[in-house]
Formats: C-alpha cells, sequence, structure tokens
C-alpha cells in the first residue's frame, strides 16, 4: 500500500535533493506491472459490497468514461515522452453481469484496513478480500493452458487470475484495479503490493475522479507518493516531501483532489520509476 512506502519514499526525496548524480532503484521493474510500456490492459473489477452504493448501469457507464479519460492522459503523456504505450480498459464481467460480490470484514474498505493498529493486520484482510473476488473473477475467464504468472510471487487467486488475463490479452503487463462505488462518501483509494515480489499489486478505487484513477494506476507500475500524508510522521520525510511539492506542485503523484488532471504532468522522477526514463538525475 502506497502508506506503507513511505520509508521508502523518503530515501527517494532525499536522494533527489541531495548532490547532482546519477542513481538507480532497486524497485524499478518489478513485480507483475513492470515497465509501463507498449500492450498494456487496465482490468478494471467493479465490486458490490455491503458497506458501500451498489453498482447501477450510470454509475458504471460514467465510471469507465472517467477510467478512459485518465487513460487519454496518460496516452498523451507517454506520446509526449516517445513512449510506445498502448492501454486497453477491460472489465469482469460472468453471465453477462458486471458487479462482482465482495464483503468486507468490517463493512468498509476504510474500516477493514484501519481496524487493527497494526497495519500489517488490515492489508492482510484486503488481500484476502481481493483474493475472493479474483477467485470468482478467473472462473468467469475462459480456461486456458496458464498456470503461473511469470513472477516470483505466491500463487494464490489473484495471481492465477492474472495468469489467466495475460495469455487471454496476450501481454504481460495487466493492471488489476478494484472499483467500489463510494463517489459522494470520504473513503479512500490505495494501491497495494506495488514495491513487493512476494504479493501480486492491485489497487482499490473508491471514487471515479480520473486524476485518482490515473495516480493509482501509475502506483501498480512503480511510481511513488509525492504528499504528505497522515501516516507520514517524521520530521525529515515531511520536509522533503514539502520540497517535493514545492519544485513538482503539478505532479499526478501529488495531491490530486479536486484537480483537473489536464492541469497535471508527470516529473522526472515518477517518468523513471514508471520506466520511461532510464537514468534518474539527481
Amino acid at each position: 500500500m502506497k502508506y506503507l512506502i513511505s520509508f521508502i519514499a523518503a530515501l527517494i526525496l532525499i536522494l533527489l535533493y541531495s548532490s547532482c548524480r546519477t542513481t538507480a532503484i532497486g524497485s524499478v521493474g518489478n513485480n507483475v506491472c513492470k515497465n509501463l510500456e507498449k500492450k498494456t490492459v487496465l482490468y478494471v473489477i467493479f465490486v458490490d459490497s455491503k458497506g458501500t452504493h451498489s453498482w447501477n448501469d450510470f454509475d458504471i457507464r460514467s465510471t469507465l468514461d472517467s477510467i478512459q479519460i485518465a487513460v487519454d492522459w496518460i496516452h498523451k503523456s507517454a506520446a509526449e515522452n516517445n513512449i510506445n504505450l498502448n492501454i486497453s480498459v477491460e472489465h469482469a464481467e460472468k453471465n453477462g453481469k458486471i458487479p462482482f460480490k465482495g464483503k468486507f470484514k468490517y463493512e468498509t474498505f476504510s474500516n477493514t484496513l484501519y481496524r487493527s493498529k497494526n497495519l500489517i493486520n488490515g492489508i492482510r484482510l484486503i488481500d484476502q478480500w481481493s483474493d475472493k473476488i479474483a477467485k470468482n473473477v478467473a472462473r468467469s475467464i475462459k480456461a486456458d493452458s496458464s498456470s503461473i504468472v511469470l513472477s516470483k510471487n505466491r500463487s494464490n487467486n489473484r495471481e492465477r487470475m492474472i495468469a489467466k488475463l495475460r495469455n487471454k490479452y496476450k501481454t504481460d503487463n495487466i493492471a488489476v484495479m478494484y472499483f467500489i462505488n463510494c463517489y459522494y462518501e470520504n473513503e479512500l483509494s490505495a494501491a497495494f503490493h506495488t514495491g513487493s515480489n512476494n504479493d501480486t499489486e492491485y489497487a482499490v478505487v473508491s471514487t471515479k475522479h480520473p486524476p485518482v484513477i490515473a495516480h493509482e494506476f501509475l502506483h501498480l507500475f512503480g511510481a511513488w507518493d509525492l504528499y504528505i500524508s497522515p501516516f507520514d510522521k517524521g520530521i525529515l520525510l515531511k520536509h522533503k516531501k514539502k520540497k517535493a511539492m514545492k519544485n513538482f506542485p503539478n505532479e499526478i503523484m501529488a495531491y490530486t483532489h479536486k484537480r483537473n488532471i489536464d492541469s497535471l504532468n508527470i516529473s522526472q522522477l515518477t517518468r523513471y520509476l514508471i520506466g520511461w526514463d532510464t537514468k534518474l538525475e539527481i
């Protein structure tokens, strides 16, 4: 999850504002979503849960429209950086029905995630939630000969689903995003396991605001947060993030709520983290 990697973000930011030199970050290009280039599938899973609003046809269509706006913006940014990128938006459905059922342990996304003082326990519960849904989604995908994802991850239901999706769409770049219908609620959105080699990454999105969708999508390909969150406790980290916010005021990985996506851009740091630049100049 994005908040858990604040200490790594701090390291990046410390490097950013030290002496000018070329460096490398080991988390770049790992896990399922590696470099954001060439054929990429953004796989959307709409989920109905007891603690969220039910999806209706209008909500689904309007959310897909917002997702496409985010994708078009990323395509435009890729073209400006001479990156060959083709993102297609696909969504899960079973017998013609789109929303899948997925009950949160403690009714809502945020309540389940933060129920325990130990955030690891909350993430484990969200993983279990996503895994159960992935199992049902995988059953809806036509059987194929693939059995595992070509990564060093544990074989879980989410991973098996991605294996089927890779085979179906003939690409390794599969970005999984679960959408819950909380557009009028003050619910969070988050990406999980974005720097992991043990668990496949995914995002849970609670809004149809295009900048937030683009923000979480880029997390899956290695981008880091460049804003101060309530979980940033260290003085040094806050100081470095304040510098980042000042130097990159329109960065997509900074604060994106209530902003127009066309007013935002992708900084050199984020371009490096998602594989658009081969070197990070600091």
